[in-house]
């Protein structure tokens, strides 16, 4: 198994000309800089590990098969007290890329000149060009995916809170402004 290391951003270049034929297998493990760097981009508080198996095989032709999975550890702001969450990733990865003059890389348009995409169907291949495929923003991607767009500390629940400056009268409408201006104008 191969190990790679890389800069701040998320690199990690995969020459595909050179791919054994039973595939390349690779680890990956983002130093500090590189953690730093996608919480950065992600606008969270911290990664504190960030790990990829991957297997990388020829695909049909001329496409190339990315399988394996992404574990690791980050730290999200709760949205309601602003602690720390950690948050644990363990995603499966699975991506075909093909050339971008690949056939298989443009989708036709139905008889009706409409593009269907079917949600729960395949995802289009992504495209390449050369020889070299960095899967560094892959990676970081999919991390990206799996976070929780609403982290919350345990045990912490959103109460509404009532802005209404008069608690006492009773809740005011927020176009009751909007109506005692239109009284004024006529």
């Amino acid at each position: 198994m191969k190990k790679v290391e890389c800069n701040e951003l998320l690199s990690l270049v995969v020459h595909v000309a050179r791919l054994p034929q039973a595939g390349m297998p690779l680890r990956f493990e983002a130093t500090a800089d590189e953690r730093e760097g996608v919480a950065r981009r992600l606008g969270i508080l911290s990664v504190e590990a960030l790990e990829a198996e991957l297997l990388v095989r020829r695909w049909k032709r001329d496409g190339i098969a990315v399988e394996g999975r992404i574990t690791g550890a980050l730290d999200q702001a709760c949205v309601v007290t602003l602690d720390p969450v950690r948050e644990v990733v363990d995603e499966s990865v699975d991506l075909i890329f093909v050339p971008e003059t690949s056939k298989l890389a443009r989708i036709a348009p139905e008889g009706d000149g409409e593009l269907h995409l079917d949600p729960e169907g395949a995802d289009i291949p992504e495209t390449f060009r050369g020889d070299t495929i960095d899967l560094g923003p892959f990676i970081e991607e999919l991390v990206g995916l799996s976070l929780d767009p609403y982290p919350r500390a345990p045990g912490v629940e959103f109460s509404e809170l009532d802005t209404d400056p008069d608690p006492a009268g009773g809740k005011v409408s927020p176009f009751a402004a909007l109506g005692r201006l239109k009284a004024t104008d006529g």
